[in-house]
């Protein structure tokens, strides 16, 4: 078994078709083909079923796609590492910010780490933090941004603040002069929600559960401005972190403190554990750390 093979194996399931994974790969299709069936054979499994739209994975397929992708990130993590040993830093970082977080915390930073590192590409990565797991497994991100709870046994993580939730109604709204409000007087109200896997509805999920509720939800969107606007239409109301508000403009709309409970969060930057962080990474997290007033420990 050898990087290659898994390679071609692991383009071959996310091309889902043969030829494109060539194409991409720059080989032909026969050499793909070749490499998986002596991976199939080095393993005693049939890994592949050529479908006519595509290809299926079997059971044991699966298993090596998902141990191959991670593979591949720390394969490639190596040869950043090698590569990185002198020199200045170049090349491409992904970093994988959340949208609700890479605005109110990360703008500073991305401006001074640009001024900084000037040959380093600095790519932003906006997805939630359930989804930004993933991609850190697949190597597709290399740090990330995260609300808490996350996977502390597979990931570093460093702790940078805490926040918390605050309502975010129509300036006409009933609950618009209010100093605070209870999570209990929202039971009722129709919520905007963010896309399925943002962590902020989990927070609401489960704040409504308390109570034996489930959110009514009026609406969806993974964009922080049509959110705002949507609550600004009266279309709903919605909970955003508080650290937002020190930076953007609210007009037509009220900002209040919500208690019993206050809903709290750890945001933290992420590494998964195993790899070998690109000297841009470890860059970007002090750089991130210091400006965020945090120690660094890497």
């Amino acid at each position: 078994m050898d990087i290659r093979g898994l390679r071609y194996f692991v383009e071959v399931v996310q091309q889902n078709n043969f030829s494109r994974a060539a194409d991409k790969l720059c080989v032909t299709q026969p050499a793909i083909s070749r490499s998986i069936q002596k991976l199939e054979q080095e393993l005693e499994a049939t890994l592949l079923i050529r479908e006519t739209d595509g290809v299926k994975l079997t059971d044991d397929g699966d298993i090596l796609f998902h141990h191959a992708q991670q593979i591949l990130a720390q394969f490639d993590n190596l040869n950043n590492a090698l590569k990185d040993k002198l020199g200045p830093l170049t090349g491409v970082l992904k970093v994988g910010l959340p949208p609700v977080i890479a605005s109110t915390y990360f703008a500073d930073i991305i401006m001074i780490f640009s001024q900084k590192y000037p040959q380093v590409e600095l790519q932003i990565i906006e997805l939630s933090s359930n989804h930004m797991m993933n991609a850190m497994l697949k190597g597709d991100v290399e740090t990330a941004a995260v609300m808490s709870p996350f996977d502390e046994q597979r990931f570093h993580l460093y702790q940078f603040a805490t926040d918390r939730l605050m309502l975010l109604v129509n300036d006409q709204h009933p609950l618009a002069t209010q100093n605070s409000v209870k999570f209990a007087e929202l039971l009722n109200e129709p919520f905007i929600f963010f896309q399925d896997s943002f962590r902020i509805n989990e927070l609401i999920v489960n704040a409504c559960g308390i109570h034996g509720k489930k959110p009514i939800i009026a609406g969806r969107s993974g964009h922080i401005d049509l959110v705002m606007a949507m609550v600004r239409a009266g279309v709903g109301v919605t909970l955003l972190p508080e650290g937002m508000w020190k930076k953007n403009h609210i007009g037509g709309l009220s900002i209040i403190p919500i208690t019993e409970p206050i809903l709290s969060y750890e945001l933290a930057l992420a590494t998964l554990k195993g790899s070998h962080p690109s000297r841009r990474a470890t860059a970007w997290i002090e750089l991130a750390l210091e400006m965020l007033n945090m120690p660094s420990s890497l």
